[in-house]
């Protein structure tokens, strides 16, 4: 079962990262202020996630996860974009 079947995970995910894109426009990084700025929020999330108590029927671990993905692809983004003078 693919955890983004559940519309709450999506949501959060696309929350997540859209919100990180935001909060990146006033970090000054060359080339990929947004990416680093959604790589900030995302580790940012990820530690309010990680303090989580109660698993609220599995979406903390699925939220958990779903960020832990997001920022291997943002890192991997950002490696790209390096790799390559974007």
């Amino acid at each position: 079962m693919s955890i983004f079947k559940n519309a709450a995970c999506r949501m959060m995910a696309v929350g997540l990262v859209a919100g990180g894109i935001g909060l990146g426009a006033g970090v000054a990084v060359a080339g990929q202020p947004q990416m680093e700025g959604a790589l900030s929020a995302l580790q940012s999330a990820q530690g309010y996630l990680n303090q989580v108590t109660q698993d609220k029927d599995g979406h903390a671990q699925s939220a958990r996860k779903l960020v832990a993905k997001a920022i291997v692809q943002v890192e991997a983004g950002i490696a790209y974009g390096q790799a390559h003078g974007e």
